[in-house]
Protein backbone atom coordinates (compact mmCIF):
# COMPACT_ATOMS: atom_id res chain seq x y z
CA UNK A 1 0.00 0.00 0.00
CA UNK A 2 3.36 2.31 -0.15
CA UNK A 3 6.33 2.62 -2.19
CA UNK A 4 9.67 2.80 -0.16
CA UNK A 5 11.80 5.80 -0.99
CA UNK A 6 14.67 4.63 1.27
CA UNK A 7 16.35 1.89 2.74
CA UNK A 8 18.92 0.88 5.31
CA UNK A 9 20.45 -2.65 5.23
CA UNK A 10 22.64 -3.28 8.37
CA UNK A 11 24.40 -6.65 8.99
CA UNK A 12 21.94 -8.28 6.70
CA UNK A 13 23.19 -11.14 4.61
CA UNK A 14 26.39 -10.11 3.10
CA UNK A 15 25.61 -6.29 3.59
CA UNK A 16 27.72 -4.98 6.40
CA UNK A 17 25.61 -1.55 6.52
CA UNK A 18 24.03 0.09 3.35
CA UNK A 19 21.85 2.89 2.15
CA UNK A 20 19.38 2.50 -0.98
CA UNK A 21 17.56 5.13 -2.71
CA UNK A 22 15.30 3.55 -5.06
CA UNK A 23 12.81 5.99 -7.49
CA UNK A 24 9.29 5.41 -7.22
CA UNK A 25 8.65 3.06 -10.74
CA UNK A 26 11.06 0.64 -12.16
CA UNK A 27 14.36 0.34 -10.44
CA UNK A 28 17.27 -1.86 -11.95
CA UNK A 29 19.60 -3.71 -10.02
CA UNK A 30 22.62 -4.81 -11.95
CA UNK A 31 26.15 -6.85 -11.55
CA UNK A 32 27.51 -9.99 -11.51
CA UNK A 33 26.26 -13.03 -9.47
CA UNK A 34 27.22 -12.45 -5.31
CA UNK A 35 27.23 -8.94 -5.16
CA UNK A 36 24.51 -8.38 -2.83
CA UNK A 37 21.41 -7.59 -5.45
CA UNK A 38 19.21 -10.71 -4.52
CA UNK A 39 19.91 -9.51 -0.98
CA UNK A 40 18.58 -5.97 -1.37
CA UNK A 41 14.96 -7.56 -2.45
CA UNK A 42 14.88 -10.01 0.25
CA UNK A 43 15.53 -7.07 2.69
CA UNK A 44 12.78 -5.02 1.21
CA UNK A 45 10.32 -8.26 1.31
CA UNK A 46 11.58 -8.82 5.31
CA UNK A 47 11.10 -5.47 6.00
CA UNK A 48 7.52 -4.89 4.72
CA UNK A 49 6.04 -8.67 5.15
CA UNK A 50 8.09 -9.68 8.07
CA UNK A 51 9.37 -13.10 6.09
CA UNK A 52 11.73 -14.33 3.46
CA UNK A 53 10.74 -16.10 0.30
CA UNK A 54 14.00 -17.68 0.68
CA UNK A 55 14.52 -19.14 4.41
CA UNK A 56 12.23 -19.80 7.76
CA UNK A 57 15.50 -19.04 9.75
CA UNK A 58 15.90 -15.91 10.92
CA UNK A 59 19.41 -17.10 11.72
CA UNK A 60 20.22 -17.58 8.13
CA UNK A 61 19.89 -14.12 7.16
CA UNK A 62 22.31 -12.62 9.47
CA UNK A 63 25.89 -11.35 8.48
CA UNK A 64 28.32 -13.93 8.95
CA UNK A 65 29.93 -12.83 12.10
CA UNK A 66 26.44 -11.09 13.63
CA UNK A 67 24.37 -11.48 16.16
CA UNK A 68 21.40 -10.01 14.32
CA UNK A 69 20.36 -7.67 11.73
CA UNK A 70 18.75 -4.57 10.98
CA UNK A 71 16.24 -3.08 8.41
CA UNK A 72 14.67 0.22 7.73
CA UNK A 73 12.62 1.58 5.21
CA UNK A 74 11.05 5.38 4.76
CA UNK A 75 7.64 4.58 3.08
CA UNK A 76 4.87 6.73 1.02
CA UNK A 77 1.38 5.66 1.63
CA UNK A 78 -0.30 5.88 -1.68
CA UNK A 79 -3.65 6.54 -0.68
CA UNK A 80 -2.78 10.27 0.49
CA UNK A 81 0.04 11.26 -1.96
CA UNK A 82 3.03 10.12 -4.17
CA UNK A 83 6.61 10.73 -3.45
CA UNK A 84 7.54 14.24 -3.29
CA UNK A 85 10.50 15.12 -5.44
CA UNK A 86 12.22 16.28 -1.80
CA UNK A 87 13.25 12.89 0.20
CA UNK A 88 14.52 13.01 3.78
CA UNK A 89 18.42 11.97 3.61
CA UNK A 90 19.71 9.23 6.15
CA UNK A 91 22.31 9.82 8.11
CA UNK A 92 24.61 9.42 11.65
CA UNK A 93 25.31 5.99 13.27
CA UNK A 94 23.87 3.29 11.87
CA UNK A 95 22.38 2.13 15.32
CA UNK A 96 21.28 4.52 17.29
CA UNK A 97 21.25 5.38 21.35
CA UNK A 98 18.11 3.02 21.89
CA UNK A 99 19.24 0.46 20.10
CA UNK A 100 17.24 1.01 17.06
CA UNK A 101 18.37 2.35 13.33
CA UNK A 102 16.86 5.69 14.19
CA UNK A 103 18.49 7.52 11.15
CA UNK A 104 15.77 8.43 9.00
CA UNK A 105 13.98 11.43 9.82
CA UNK A 106 10.28 12.51 8.76
CA UNK A 107 8.94 15.99 7.67
CA UNK A 108 5.93 15.22 9.56
CA UNK A 109 3.46 15.06 6.81
CA UNK A 110 0.95 12.03 7.87
CA UNK A 111 1.53 10.18 5.02
CA UNK A 112 4.73 9.53 5.25
CA UNK A 113 5.85 6.65 7.70
CA UNK A 114 8.78 4.59 8.86
CA UNK A 115 8.85 0.74 9.45
CA UNK A 116 11.78 -0.42 11.66
CA UNK A 117 12.59 -4.29 11.90
CA UNK A 118 15.09 -4.98 14.38
CA UNK A 119 16.25 -8.83 14.55
CA UNK A 120 18.42 -10.90 17.21
CA UNK A 121 17.31 -14.50 16.44
CA UNK A 122 15.17 -15.51 17.46
CA UNK A 123 13.53 -12.27 18.86
CA UNK A 124 12.53 -9.36 16.68
CA UNK A 125 11.36 -5.56 17.58
CA UNK A 126 8.88 -3.73 15.06
CA UNK A 127 8.85 -0.04 15.04
CA UNK A 128 6.53 2.16 13.11
CA UNK A 129 7.39 5.84 13.24
CA UNK A 130 9.76 4.76 16.27
CA UNK A 131 7.04 3.08 18.40
CA UNK A 132 7.08 -0.70 19.25
CA UNK A 133 4.24 -2.52 17.69
CA UNK A 134 2.99 -5.03 20.30
CA UNK A 135 1.81 -6.60 17.32
CA UNK A 136 2.38 -7.32 13.59
CA UNK A 137 -1.21 -6.47 12.14
CA UNK A 138 -0.81 -2.98 12.20
CA UNK A 139 2.75 -3.18 11.41
CA UNK A 140 1.86 -5.47 8.29
CA UNK A 141 -1.29 -3.32 7.09
CA UNK A 142 1.25 -1.17 5.76
CA UNK A 143 2.29 -2.70 2.46
CA UNK A 144 1.80 -5.23 0.23
CA UNK A 145 4.40 -7.31 -1.97
CA UNK A 146 4.78 -10.00 -4.54
CA UNK A 147 7.68 -12.05 -5.04
CA UNK A 148 9.21 -13.22 -8.07
CA UNK A 149 12.19 -15.75 -8.09
CA UNK A 150 14.06 -18.35 -9.78
CA UNK A 151 12.32 -20.66 -7.33
CA UNK A 152 8.87 -20.04 -8.25
CA UNK A 153 9.53 -21.66 -11.72
CA UNK A 154 8.01 -24.80 -9.56
CA UNK A 155 4.64 -23.24 -9.69
CA UNK A 156 4.27 -25.12 -12.84
CA UNK A 157 5.99 -28.37 -12.24
CA UNK A 158 6.86 -28.77 -8.70
CA UNK A 159 4.63 -29.74 -5.89
CA UNK A 160 0.62 -28.70 -4.61
CA UNK A 161 2.49 -27.34 -1.07
CA UNK A 162 4.08 -24.11 -3.22
CA UNK A 163 0.83 -23.48 -4.91
CA UNK A 164 -0.69 -23.40 -1.81
CA UNK A 165 1.95 -21.26 -0.51
CA UNK A 166 0.69 -18.81 -2.91
CA UNK A 167 -2.56 -19.11 -2.60
CA UNK A 168 -2.12 -17.98 0.94
CA UNK A 169 0.39 -15.43 0.55
CA UNK A 170 -2.38 -13.51 -1.77
CA UNK A 171 -5.22 -14.19 0.85
CA UNK A 172 -3.29 -13.03 3.53
CA UNK A 173 -2.21 -9.65 2.14
CA UNK A 174 -6.25 -9.34 1.57
CA UNK A 175 -8.85 -7.84 4.19
CA UNK A 176 -10.88 -10.36 5.55
CA UNK A 177 -11.11 -14.02 7.32
CA UNK A 178 -7.81 -15.53 5.96
CA UNK A 179 -5.61 -15.56 8.48
CA UNK A 180 -7.58 -16.29 11.29
CA UNK A 181 -9.09 -19.45 9.11
CA UNK A 182 -5.38 -20.42 8.48
CA UNK A 183 -4.19 -20.37 11.50
CA UNK A 184 -7.60 -22.22 13.03
CA UNK A 185 -6.89 -24.94 10.84
CA UNK A 186 -3.34 -25.47 11.02
CA UNK A 187 -3.63 -25.39 14.85
CA UNK A 188 -6.76 -28.23 14.85
CA UNK A 189 -4.91 -30.22 11.89
CA UNK A 190 -2.13 -30.65 14.12
CA UNK A 191 -3.89 -31.68 16.73
CA UNK A 192 -6.19 -34.08 15.19
CA UNK A 193 -3.35 -35.50 12.78
CA UNK A 194 -1.53 -35.83 16.47
CA UNK A 195 -4.55 -37.92 17.90
CA UNK A 196 -4.50 -40.24 14.87
CA UNK A 197 -0.64 -41.14 15.11
CA UNK A 198 -1.25 -42.18 18.23
CA UNK A 199 -4.22 -44.59 17.80
CA UNK A 200 -5.93 -42.65 20.29
CA UNK A 201 -10.10 -43.40 20.68
CA UNK A 202 -12.60 -42.30 17.57
CA UNK A 203 -14.66 -39.85 19.44
CA UNK A 204 -11.33 -37.93 20.75
CA UNK A 205 -10.12 -37.48 17.20
CA UNK A 206 -13.59 -36.43 16.17
CA UNK A 207 -13.93 -33.34 18.99
CA UNK A 208 -11.76 -31.77 16.21
CA UNK A 209 -14.11 -32.23 13.29
CA UNK A 210 -15.99 -29.16 14.28
CA UNK A 211 -13.40 -26.34 14.23
CA UNK A 212 -11.30 -27.93 11.48
CA UNK A 213 -14.34 -27.77 9.20
CA UNK A 214 -15.73 -24.29 9.82
CA UNK A 215 -12.11 -23.07 9.67
CA UNK A 216 -11.46 -25.30 6.61
CA UNK A 217 -14.39 -24.46 4.69
CA UNK A 218 -13.50 -21.06 4.95
CA UNK A 219 -10.45 -21.43 3.90
CA UNK A 220 -11.46 -23.42 0.90
CA UNK A 221 -14.32 -21.03 0.01
CA UNK A 222 -11.71 -17.81 -0.09
CA UNK A 223 -9.20 -20.28 -2.23
CA UNK A 224 -12.04 -20.45 -4.69
CA UNK A 225 -12.62 -17.37 -5.31
CA UNK A 226 -9.26 -16.43 -5.31
CA UNK A 227 -8.28 -18.70 -8.20
CA UNK A 228 -11.30 -17.51 -10.19
CA UNK A 229 -10.24 -13.96 -9.62
CA UNK A 230 -6.77 -15.09 -10.62
CA UNK A 231 -8.12 -16.95 -13.85
CA UNK A 232 -8.71 -14.07 -16.13
CA UNK A 233 -6.03 -12.01 -14.65
CA UNK A 234 -3.33 -14.80 -15.70
CA UNK A 235 -4.51 -15.47 -18.78
CA UNK A 236 -4.34 -11.65 -19.75
CA UNK A 237 -0.89 -11.22 -18.58
CA UNK A 238 0.34 -14.69 -20.40
CA UNK A 239 -1.28 -12.93 -23.38
CA UNK A 240 0.46 -9.96 -23.17
CA UNK A 241 4.04 -11.48 -22.52
CA UNK A 242 3.61 -14.51 -25.19
CA UNK A 243 0.49 -14.48 -27.07
CA UNK A 244 0.12 -17.91 -25.08
CA UNK A 245 -3.34 -19.03 -23.75
CA UNK A 246 -3.10 -19.40 -19.87
CA UNK A 247 -5.77 -21.53 -17.91
CA UNK A 248 -6.07 -22.30 -13.80
CA UNK A 249 -8.64 -24.08 -12.03
CA UNK A 250 -8.89 -24.64 -8.49
CA UNK A 251 -8.53 -28.36 -6.93
CA UNK A 252 -10.05 -28.24 -4.17
CA UNK A 253 -8.63 -31.18 -1.31
CA UNK A 254 -12.24 -32.66 -0.73
CA UNK A 255 -14.51 -33.61 -3.28
CA UNK A 256 -18.16 -33.39 -0.89
CA UNK A 257 -18.68 -30.69 2.10
CA UNK A 258 -15.82 -31.37 4.17
CA UNK A 259 -17.70 -32.83 7.32
CA UNK A 260 -19.08 -35.06 5.07
CA UNK A 261 -15.74 -36.24 3.48
CA UNK A 262 -13.93 -36.05 6.84
CA UNK A 263 -16.64 -39.30 7.61
CA UNK A 264 -16.06 -41.02 4.38
CA UNK A 265 -12.56 -40.98 4.61
CA UNK A 266 -12.61 -41.87 8.65
CA UNK A 267 -11.58 -45.91 7.93
CA UNK A 268 -7.82 -44.93 5.04
CA UNK A 269 -7.03 -41.88 7.61
CA UNK A 270 -7.23 -44.43 10.86
CA UNK A 271 -5.27 -46.68 8.92
CA UNK A 272 -3.24 -44.11 7.80
CA UNK A 273 -3.31 -41.94 11.13
CA UNK A 274 -3.31 -38.89 9.12
CA UNK A 275 -6.32 -36.35 7.77
CA UNK A 276 -6.82 -37.50 3.96
CA UNK A 277 -8.87 -34.84 3.20
CA UNK A 278 -9.12 -31.01 3.40
CA UNK A 279 -7.09 -27.54 2.52
CA UNK A 280 -4.11 -29.41 3.05
CA UNK A 281 -4.30 -30.97 -0.04
CA UNK A 282 -5.29 -28.30 -2.25
CA UNK A 283 -3.96 -27.68 -5.42
CA UNK A 284 -3.67 -25.82 -8.33
CA UNK A 285 -4.43 -27.23 -11.98
CA UNK A 286 -2.27 -24.87 -14.98
CA UNK A 287 -2.77 -25.58 -18.42
CA UNK A 288 -0.94 -23.78 -21.59
CA UNK A 289 -2.82 -23.29 -24.78
CA UNK A 290 -4.94 -26.25 -23.19
CA UNK A 291 -2.20 -29.07 -23.02
CA UNK A 292 -1.29 -29.20 -18.50
CA UNK A 293 2.32 -27.40 -17.96
CA UNK A 294 4.21 -29.68 -15.91
CA UNK A 295 4.80 -32.11 -17.83
CA UNK A 296 5.06 -30.24 -21.42
CA UNK A 297 6.04 -26.78 -20.58
CA UNK A 298 9.51 -25.86 -22.04
CA UNK A 299 11.49 -23.51 -19.56
CA UNK A 300 10.85 -19.99 -21.20
CA UNK A 301 6.59 -21.16 -20.95
CA UNK A 302 7.08 -22.17 -17.29
CA UNK A 303 8.76 -18.40 -16.75
CA UNK A 304 6.43 -17.36 -18.72
CA UNK A 305 4.08 -19.31 -16.62
CA UNK A 306 5.01 -18.29 -13.58
CA UNK A 307 5.84 -14.52 -14.11
CA UNK A 308 1.97 -14.16 -15.63
CA UNK A 309 0.64 -15.86 -12.48
CA UNK A 310 2.67 -13.27 -10.31
CA UNK A 311 1.45 -10.36 -12.56
CA UNK A 312 -2.03 -11.64 -12.07
CA UNK A 313 -1.29 -11.90 -8.45
CA UNK A 314 -0.51 -7.80 -8.61
CA UNK A 315 -3.12 -6.93 -10.32
CA UNK A 316 -5.68 -8.82 -7.90
CA UNK A 317 -4.17 -7.21 -4.41
CA UNK A 318 -4.85 -3.40 -6.31
CA UNK A 319 -8.45 -4.05 -7.23
CA UNK A 320 -8.47 -5.68 -3.20
CA UNK A 321 -6.72 -3.35 -1.63
CA UNK A 322 -7.15 0.24 -3.48
CA UNK A 323 -3.38 0.56 -4.62
CA UNK A 324 -0.67 -1.64 -6.36
CA UNK A 325 1.62 -3.38 -4.21
CA UNK A 326 5.80 -3.52 -4.50
CA UNK A 327 7.16 -6.02 -7.16
CA UNK A 328 10.27 -7.65 -6.26
CA UNK A 329 11.52 -9.34 -9.03
CA UNK A 330 14.62 -11.54 -8.34
CA UNK A 331 16.33 -12.66 -12.36
CA UNK A 332 13.34 -12.62 -14.27
CA UNK A 333 15.01 -12.57 -17.63
CA UNK A 334 17.16 -15.70 -18.04
CA UNK A 335 15.45 -18.37 -20.69
CA UNK A 336 12.88 -15.61 -21.75
CA UNK A 337 13.77 -14.33 -25.59
CA UNK A 338 13.84 -10.57 -26.47
CA UNK A 339 10.07 -10.47 -27.81
CA UNK A 340 8.90 -12.03 -24.04
CA UNK A 341 11.47 -9.68 -22.06
CA UNK A 342 9.81 -6.51 -24.03
CA UNK A 343 6.30 -7.29 -23.59
CA UNK A 344 7.03 -7.64 -19.80
CA UNK A 345 8.30 -4.47 -19.45
CA UNK A 346 5.84 -3.04 -21.11
CA UNK A 347 3.43 -4.94 -19.23
CA UNK A 348 4.67 -4.35 -15.77
CA UNK A 349 1.37 -2.70 -13.77
CA UNK A 350 0.56 0.73 -14.14
CA UNK A 351 1.44 3.32 -10.94
CA UNK A 352 3.57 0.07 -9.54
CA UNK A 353 7.20 0.46 -7.48
CA UNK A 354 8.98 -2.55 -9.17
CA UNK A 355 12.66 -3.85 -7.93
CA UNK A 356 14.24 -6.13 -11.07
CA UNK A 357 17.65 -7.50 -10.19
CA UNK A 358 20.04 -8.86 -12.87
CA UNK A 359 23.50 -9.36 -13.90
CA UNK A 360 23.29 -7.08 -17.12
CA UNK A 361 20.88 -5.21 -19.38
CA UNK A 362 22.07 -6.82 -22.96
CA UNK A 363 19.03 -6.77 -24.96
CA UNK A 364 16.80 -4.87 -22.81
CA UNK A 365 15.55 -1.57 -23.36
CA UNK A 366 15.03 0.06 -19.74
CA UNK A 367 11.80 2.56 -20.06
CA UNK A 368 13.00 6.08 -19.66
CA UNK A 369 11.72 6.70 -16.11
CA UNK A 370 13.21 3.74 -14.42
CA UNK A 371 16.42 4.24 -12.08
CA UNK A 372 19.40 1.79 -12.37
CA UNK A 373 22.06 0.96 -10.11
CA UNK A 374 25.23 -0.99 -10.35
CA UNK A 375 25.97 -3.36 -7.31
CA UNK A 376 29.59 -3.85 -6.25
CA UNK A 377 30.68 -5.80 -3.26
CA UNK A 378 27.00 -4.85 -1.66
CA UNK A 379 27.37 -1.54 -2.54
CA UNK A 380 24.87 0.22 -5.03
CA UNK A 381 26.06 2.94 -7.45
CA UNK A 382 23.19 4.38 -9.42
CA UNK A 383 24.44 4.75 -13.12
CA UNK A 384 20.95 6.22 -14.35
Amino acid sequence: MSKISQLLLRSFRCVESLEYQPGPHLNFLIGENAQGKTSILEAVCVLLRLKSPRTANLAEMVRFGGSGFGLEGLLEDERNGFLKKSQPSLRGNVTGSNGTMGIMESDGTPNRFRLALSCTPPDRVLRIDGVPQSSSSEYLSKARIVWFGIDDLSLVNGSAELRRKLLDSIGLQIEGNYGRDLKTYDRALRSRNLLLREGRPRNEIEAYDRPLTQAGEGLMAARRKIVSDLAQLAQDSCISISGEALGINYLPGADAPLLEALERSRSEEIRLRQTRVGPQRDDVGIELNGIPSAPFASEGQRRTVALSLKLAVSSLLTRENGVPPLLLLDDIFGELDQGRRDALLKGMPHGSQAFLSTTDLSGIIPPGDCVIHRMERGTPTRIS
